[in-house]
């Protein structure tokens, strides 16, 4: 696997779940996020490119909201240590500037920025 990231990955310790909108269904729990994607571990099986609409539940409220939108690519793909999961990374393909904002905000809140 490549590591073409442009900015450091900082783990979460929070439950912050990745809903699919198209089906409102959990994709996985995220479990690194950064300005310009996240990383789930999940049970699904995923392709490298394929695209979701993405609604993160934030672990903290921020400016009276609790989720976030986005639409996200996958980028890769990999085995967790546990068989029964895979680890797949997203890049955020369009994320509105406030909802964005409020991404920057709780990851400066919850100490997850370099």
């Amino acid at each position: 696997m490549h590591n073409s990231r442009k900015r450091p990955r900082r783990n979460t310790p929070h439950v912050v779940k990745a809903i699919d909108i198209a089906t409102m269904q959990p994709l996985g729990r995220v479990v690194d996020v950064t300005a310009d994607g996240l990383m789930i571990v999940t049970e699904k099986k995923m392709e490298v490119g394929e695209s979701f609409s993405l609604r993160l539940n934030l672990p903290v409220m921020i400016q009276f909201r609790s989720e976030i939108d986005m639409e996200a690519i996958v980028r890769w793909t990999s085995k967790d240590a546990n068989p029964k999961f895979l680890r797949v990374g997203f890049q955020f393909v369009s994320i509105d500037g406030e909802d964005g904002l409020l991404l920057e905000e709780v990851m400066h809140k919850l100490n997850l920025v370099g």
